[in-house]
């Protein structure tokens, strides 16, 4: 009976044990919402500044691979493509000079 009952609490601990450590791995990374956060704003930034972020992301990803189950990845990888797909045109209105328009 001591011994049922000694394997039982060891069994406990090592499922609270292992059930705290699969916890840890998904909040060791809190700089993934640090990455979410800016990630927001990338619509507001230029394209270097997205390239930038991206690359930096990717360098941190590539450093701690858990951080792509972090629930935050799809919508940081979100954010950066719906950055990437904005078009800026830039008209000069400055014009030093007579417009000659000819039929």
């Amino acid at each position: 009976m001591k011994k049922a009952l000694y394997t039982l609490v060891i069994g406990l601990v090592m499922v609270f044990v292992l059930i705290g450590c699969e916890k840890e791995v998904f909040d060791i990374n809190p700089t993934m919402e640090a990455y979410y956060i800016e990630s927001v704003q990338l619509p507001t930034v230029t394209i270097d500044s997205v390239k930038s972020f991206s690359s930096k992301l990717n360098t941190f990803v590539t450093n701690h691979p858990v951080a792509k189950e972090h629930r935050r990845y799809e919508q940081i990888q979100d954010n950066i493509n719906t950055a990437t797909l904005k078009i800026t045109i830039t008209v000069n209105t400055e014009y030093d000079g007579e417009t000659i328009i000819k039929f």
